[in-house]
């Protein structure tokens, strides 16, 4: 590898990736449901840290809840299904092969004014 190979990587991906930190819950069976943090996300894949090393291969669902309220009102979830292709001590890499939003009820701050107009 070159001096300036090194300097200045080629990235490979075909996609944008965006550094992120967002809790996530996933299923990945056989292993255990578990939690992690999204590190970076792309419109093809993710990367995760959690506490197992997943198997890779094998399908993946996931579901993060989204930062942003609909209309200022709703809460939000990403739900994704994938492909586990790479998993290590570090973390996970997902290919992502479908997406969706759902809406997931009101956000807490959003319960006064439901309350009040209730009355």
């Amino acid at each position: 590898m070159t001096a300036e190979r090194r300097i200045f990587p080629v990235e490979r991906r075909k996609h944008r990736r965006y550094p992120i930190a967002l809790k996530l819950q996933y299923k990945a069976h056989p292993a255990p449901d578990g939690t992690g943090e999204v590190t970076d996300i792309s419109s093809s894949g993710l990367y995760f840290r959690s506490e197992y090393i997943l198997r890779v291969g094998r399908p993946i669902n996931i579901i993060l809840p989204w930062p942003f309220l609909l209309e200022g009102r709703c809460r939000l979830q990403l739900r994704i299904r994938g492909r586990i292709v790479r998993s290590d001590a570090k973390g996970t890499a997902v290919m992502i092969y479908h997406h969706e939003f759902h809406t997931a009820g009101r956000s807490q701050a959003d319960a006064p004014r439901v309350m009040a107009a209730a009355d």
